[in-house]
């Protein structure tokens, strides 16, 4: 799947609630002395954000956020032999998630990413901004966080990809990407608990 920040995923109307399926047989698996390149880097960005948003219950709106590659800089002092690149891809949750519920929807997650053994490098625990940050074994890294006016926005990064000449010309580059004001009421995670 190419992602192109156009698709949209019309979630909880029903508020049906349901546990976290296993790892699907498609699951990517990169090994770590392989370099992939950016298209198959952010195909992987989006089963791992597939994956992610499939554990969350019921399923909230989202939208895809504009997708981001470019050069990774090598520390200072090392020398790499050829120039290693890095792709973003995103979500922005649409449905309004109460302060009282936005711990929970964060804690699926953190549950969903050490289920599948993923190493989690930093927690927020706060009622109204809480936040998870994941490594993968393989060097992808996952984050999700609260903003200041409830949006969500949830990324997948994989660093070091080689570059591609199969990558299509990403919509919206270089343009601004604030996370999308969420609108869409859900009788589960807009109720005020």
């Amino acid at each position: 799947m190419q992602s192109g920040g156009a698709e949209l995923n019309l979630g909880c109307p029903g508020g049906f609630r349901s546990g976290a399926s296993a790892a699907p047989d498609w699951w990517p698996v990169l090994a770590p002395d392989v370099t992939v390149d950016q298209l198959d880097a952010a195909e992987h960005c989006e089963a791992l954000l597939r994956d992610t948003m499939g554990a969350v219950r019921p399923a909230p709106v989202w939208r895809e956020t504009v997708p981001r590659a470019g050069v990774r800089l090598s520390a200072p002092g090392r020398r790499e032999p050829e120039v290693l690149w890095y792709v973003t891809r995103g979500r922005d949750v649409l449905t309004v998630v109460s302060p009282g519920r936005r711990r929970e929807l964060a804690a699926m997650v953190e549950r969903q990413w050490r289920r599948r053994g993923w190493t989690i490098t930093s927690l927020n625990a706060g009622r109204d901004r809480p936040g998870v940050a994941a490594t993968t074994r393989y060097g992808s890294q996952l984050v999700l966080c609260f903003g200041e006016f409830g949006e969500i926005r949830l990324t997948a990064s994989l660093l070091g990809v080689a570059c591609s000449e199969r990558v299509p010309a990403l919509p919206g580059a270089g343009e601004p990407d604030p996370a999308a004001l969420p609108h869409v009421h859900c009788s589960y995670w807009s109720a005020l608990v």
